[in-house]
């Protein structure tokens, strides 16, 4: 944290945010839900196929809340200690704006392409699980690479992208998003907007002493 020079913190705002966030939605999250409802519907499949099924919510909810707050924890730190020390600090507002995206459309978006689609084509088409996580948990990791991300941040990308894997995998049929979907954005808020806080408020201490 001593590497911050400046006593003037750079603030993110609901622009600043806003700026990046409506490209992406066209760009990449539309196109991201859309392919996957465009493959079950050409080849008459059930929503069940995309891990779109209410099979256990309370339990998927639970284990959902539990794991993504020590994920968010995890992120977090990793933020910190290996991705750090910049950071921008977002106004409250840009909090709520940020956190409803990763929770909301960007945890699931990629839930539903990557683990629902992505692992199910590629296993019905190989006839093999294995394969369908393989090829699903490296896309997702190298998309993020793709995203112009550091190789440290995609580091983390890839710990974490093994984690919703293997919550995902580890249910029985008829497998459900919900739990890792909780998990995926309770991370990468804690990545890209808590962590920024908490870096602040290290950063604030610091300074304070």
């Amino acid at each position: 944290m001593s590497s911050v020079k400046s006593s003037e913190v750079v603030r993110s705002t609901v622009a600043d945010t806003w700026r990046w966030l409506w490209p992406d939605m066209l760009m990449r999250i539309i196109p991201m839900v859309l392919i996957p409802f465009f493959y079950i519907a050409i080849l008459h499949l059930p929503l069940d196929f995309l891990g779109l099924t209410l099979h256990d919510v309370p339990q998927q909810a639970v284990i959902g809340l539990i794991i993504g707050i020590g994920m968010a924890a995890f992120a977090t730190t990793y933020r910190i200690r290996i991705v750090g020390p910049w950071f921008r600090w977002p106004t409250v507002s840009d909090h709520m704006l940020q956190s409803f995206f990763y929770l909301f459309i960007n945890g699931p978006v990629e839930e539903l392409f990557f683990r629902g689609f992505m692992l199910a084509a590629v296993t019905q088409w190989t006839g093999w699980l294995g394969w369908g996580w393989l090829v699903s948990t490296a896309a997702y990791i190298l998309y993020h690479k793709l995203g112009k991300w550091s190789w440290r941040s995609v580091g983390g990308v890839g710990l974490a992208g093994l984690v919703f894997s293997l919550l995902y995998l580890a249910q029985p049929s008829p497998r459900s998003l919900l739990a890792v979907v909780i998990v995926h954005g309770f991370t990468t808020a804690g990545f890209l907007s808590w962590g920024d806080e908490v870096m602040y408020r290290l950063w604030k201490r610091q300074h304070k002493d």
